[in-house]
């Protein structure tokens, strides 16, 4: 019996842990950054509580709560928001500019990415921009993934902000802003930026410190 409470309370875990998760981000980062920390604390409390009583042992729930809170409060540490897109070349263009023609397949090229200020405060809001273009011989809408990974060297910091999009041949610019919790830690970091089609792909990196 408490064997399968406490494979039940990780499921139930894991589904909060990704209901967290952003993707397009139209949200307050400041109020979502607030509720990051306070629900997961308040999270983990509550099935401390539930389980301990369940098992008849406070260790037992103690450890189960402090996991929750972390995981659930470690999902609203990085918030992206304010997501935004535009065309800056059609079709014709972009073909033009990669002097492209069907006979060489997809082209995913991710052209540049920006990232303002560079150097922030815990606490600060960065803005991300990143121009890619798209070029396919199909003539059909290109299926997109854009993913933004924020590392600490090789480590994953965060869950990916993900996109999923319909887009034609072309070049576009993506831009979001990344909101930083007030307690993050000095250091410097990364974000990963990747598009993907169906048959290719790209990606870029640009740096970030925080003092």
């Amino acid at each position: 019996m408490k064997r399968q409470l406490l494979i039940y309370t990780l499921v139930v875990l894991f589904v909060i842990t990704g209901a967290g998760c952003a993707t397009n981000g139209h949200y307050d980062p400041a109020r979502s950054t607030g509720a990051g920390a306070l629900g997961g604390a308040a999270v983990g409390s509550a099935l401390g509580s539930i389980i301990g009583a369940a098992t008849g042992s406070a260790g037992t729930g103690a450890w189960v709560g402090a996991a929750t809170g972390a995981i659930v409060g470690g999902v609203g540490g990085f918030l992206y928001a304010k997501h935004k897109e535009s065309q800056t070349r059609d079709a014709q263009m972009a073909a033009e500019t990669y002097n492209y023609s069907p006979g060489r397949g997809d082209i995913v090229s991710i052209e540049n990415v920006e990232l303002k200020p560079s150097r922030v405060k815990a606490g600060d809001t960065i803005n991300l921009s990143a121009t890619y273009t798209l070029l396919s011989g199909s003539g059909q809408p290109n299926n997109v993934t854009l993913i933004r990974e924020v590392q600490s060297g090789s480590q994953r910091v965060l869950n990916p902000d993900q996109v999923r999009l319909t887009k034609p041949n072309g070049t576009f610019v993506d831009q979001v802003s990344l909101a930083i919790p007030k307690e993050f830690p000095r250091g410097d970091y990364s974000v990963v930026t990747k598009v993907l089609t169906d048959r290719a792909m790209d990606e870029r990196a640009s740096s970030f410190t925080v003092e």
